[in-house]
């Protein structure tokens, strides 16, 4: 198998990032602006967009605002469009947006079902289809932002589950038949933790009670740093948070017990036990008005670092450590000795 190039560095690549205008993609989008990338900020919020196009340029960079819904192609092709008439190229392409339904499987209506997977899943697939050829020419990355439970089902988010899980799937083969024509592309596929974002306060719900994340809560910005940090260093798969990696682990020991588990918790893990009417504007059709910016509700229970990510990501500090508590007991014998 032929070696991939490597990456541009930050400073030299322009970014393509779809739910850019707040919660996680935000600050993706703000963490590479920040460190000198060309940013393309691409959603339905117009008002949030010219926010953060306004952020992009107050830390130095350039940055693109394209108002789009990504279950449309024609949509998706117009932001690459003008990405490529503005910057010339795209280098890292960010399939980030989302939206959900907090319901019980039976609950959920044929519109909201397809409307969550046009979102989520076809909205992803349009950017891989639009990008494409153009990160071929940049030998460049596609970057999915998927989730932990792309590979655990839990209760009342069958339809995220669903589409997340379709994501992981689809991007496997499409990896490998890239490989298989020795294409320079890289696809990288992100599995988020919880995160304390404003979706939770967005998210059509028929519980009656205002959702939230289940702990442990992390906040957007050390998961963008992650993400970002793939750009230049391309990771097939990329759990993010000790939450995120335990689930994974849990679900390859035992499926049962995780179903164990998730029946005396995945109900009341979810909601923050206070009321929410049902009917309360969401964000599933139509976008709400206002920047929410990055964070959410949860500021107070949430965490600012990943130190298992941080590892994850500089594997040498892993074997390093290993490889120095392995030579403690052999330096305490010849110390003893001396």
């Amino acid at each position: 198998m032929a070696r991939k190039p490597p990456r541009k560095s930050i400073r030299d690549q322009v970014v393509v990032i779809t739910g850019a205008s707040y919660g996680l993609g935000r600050a993706i989008a703000r963490e590479a602006a920040r460190r000198g990338a060309r940013v393309v900020a691409a959603a339905r919020s117009s008002e949030a967009l010219d926010d953060f196009v306004a952020e992009a340029e107050g830390l130095g960079s350039q940055a693109v605002a394209v108002e789009c819904d990504v279950s449309s192609l024609d949509d998706v092709h117009r932001v690459v469009e003008q990405a490529i008439d503005r910057f010339g190229r795209i280098d890292t392409f960010v399939a980030n947006q989302m939206v959900t339904v907090y319901a019980e499987a039976s609950e959920l209506e044929p519109d909201e079902l397809r409307r969550v997977l046009d979102v989520n899943f076809f909205g992803s697939v349009h950017g891989f289809w639009a990008a494409l050829p153009h990160l071929e020419e940049s030998r460049g990355t596609f970057v999915q932002i998927a989730s932990a439970l792309s590979y655990r089902g839990i209760p009342l988010q069958a339809a995220y589950c669903s589409s997340k899980a379709a994501l992981r799937t689809f991007f496997e083969s499409a990896r490998t038949e890239l490989e298989k024509h020795g294409s320079p592309v890289e696809v990288v596929v992100i599995l988020p933790g919880a995160i304390n974002t404003p979706q939770f306060e967005r998210s059509r719900q028929k519980l009656g009670l205002q959702p939230q994340p289940i702990p442990p809560i992390y906040q957007p910005e050390p998961f963008a740093e992650a993400v970002v940090h793939t750009f230049e260093h391309p990771v097939r798969e990329l759990p993010l948070g000790w939450g995120a990696q335990k689930l994974l682990w849990g679900q390859k020991l035992s499926p049962r017990a995780g179903d164990l588990v998730l029946l005396r918790t995945g109900w009341k893990g979810q909601t923050t036990g206070q009321p929410k009417p049902l009917g309360s504007p969401d964000n599933l059709f139509e976008p709400m008005p206002g920047d929410p910016g990055a964070h959410g509700l949860f500021d107070d229970c949430s965490r600012a670092t990943t130190l298992w990510t941080s590892l994850r990501l500089r594997r040498w500090l892993v074997g390093g450590a290993a490889v120095a508590a392995a030579a403690a007991p052999v330096v305490r014998r010849l110390a003893r000795t001396r």
